[in-house]
């Protein structure tokens, strides 16, 4: 990559299986291409467009096993990814099952391959990135955010957690709040932050906002934009909910009122384009809470990954742009579609 990158992700990439009870008549999908890193660099990769595609970090480990087709398919996206040939082992795998009101079994089906900090060292890009997205617990992500800081030698970048959904429990909740102060921004899914209080998922706007004001007052940390640090609430339908240390308060709505296909990976691409989103237009929390719903649109159309047109930098047929315009109109006046890609740096006659 030519320079540093603007977003990178320390989840991993997956293959999965995915299936469904027996007598829902659905069909068993395999070599679906998944894990929280993937998603995370699609959601980047949407928002960079083209041309700064190469600005969007992440590591792919490719075992003895990974499908060829996947691989032609990920590198049409001509991302900064660090490919990585691992043959004396199994690419990570996973097997999801899906059932009624939401309910998900998971597993893993080979060993996993954690992304860390000492996989960056050799890659200046990645560990000199503007931006990090981090999926893990607490005591994890401090262990991060200070390998980061002993080894890194640009100012310090912006830092994205979302707890990874099993610590999600009252008896995390302490150390959870205890490192808030060490984050830019704080991004569980609703369902998710209730868990910490032992409360059920919040239905209405209301309950939602009180939610997120449990965790407002332990966010701290400033940023090089001066915008402050927040909590970003990712509600599903009801799209997402930013509440900031600067006291800013604001709804944006999800890109999808139907369409819906699968929701899995929406919540990790929202984080990967509110990241950049974040990053490009320095700080701005509306532009980066809008590019989140923006990208999770193009996630949750399909099972599995988008159709992607190198040629026209399409998404299931629409670019960026056209996305933004869509989006726009459902935003009732909070925001300029010209004004948004502009302050993503993006010439809307090149996209």
């Amino acid at each position: 990559m030519p320079n540093h990158a603007v977003f990178s992700s320390m989840g991993m990439f997956i293959i999965d299986e995915i299936h469904f009870p027996q007598d829902s008549g659905r069909d068993s999908h395999y070599n679906v291409i998944g894990g929280g890193g993937t998603y995370g660099a699609l959601g980047a990769r949407i928002i960079t467009t083209h041309t700064r595609a190469q600005r969007v970090g992440w590591i792919i480990d490719k075992g003895s096993d990974f499908p060829e087709e996947v691989e032609r398919y990920l590198r049409t996206w001509n991302t900064g990814a660090v490919w990585r040939d691992t043959p004396e082992r199994l690419t990570t795998r996973g097997w999801n099952l899906y059932g009624d009101r939401d309910f998900r079994a998971f597993k893993y089906l080979s060993p996993k391959k954690r992304i860390e900090v000492d996989d960056f060292l050799e890659y200046d890009q990645l560990l000199n990135s503007d931006s990090y997205h981090l999926i893990c617990s607490p005591q994890r992500c401090m262990q991060i955010l200070g390998s980061l800081k002993k080894h890194r030698t640009e100012s310090a970048p912006i830092i994205v957690w979302e707890p990874v959904p099993d610590i999600c429990l009252p008896e995390n909740l302490d150390d959870t709040l205890a490192i808030l102060n060490t984050v830019n921004v704080l991004t569980p899914n609703a369902e998710e932050a209730a868990r910490f209080f032992g409360l059920p998922e919040p239905s209405t706007k209301p309950e939602l906002e009180a939610l997120a004001a449990k965790f407002i007052n332990h966010i701290t940390s400033q940023t090089e934009f001066g915008t402050g640090g927040g909590i970003v609430l990712r509600c599903g339908a009801l799209g997402s909910y930013t509440l900031t240390s600067n006291g800013n308060a604001f709804w944006m709505p999800a890109y999808h009122t139907d369409g819906v296909v699968d929701p899995t990976g929406g919540g990790n691409t929202f984080i990967g384009a509110f990241t950049t989103g974040f990053v490009l237009s320095r700080g701005d929390w509306i532009v980066a809470s809008a590019c989140g719903n923006i990208g999770a649109g193009a996630a949750i159309e399909q099972i599995g990954m988008p159709k992607f047109d190198r040629e026209t930098d399409m998404w299931n047929g629409k670019s960026l742009q056209m996305r933004v315009e869509e989006y726009v109109d459902r935003c009732e006046g909070t925001i300029d579609a010209e004004k948004l890609l502009a302050s993503l740096g993006v010439d809307p006659t090149l996209t």
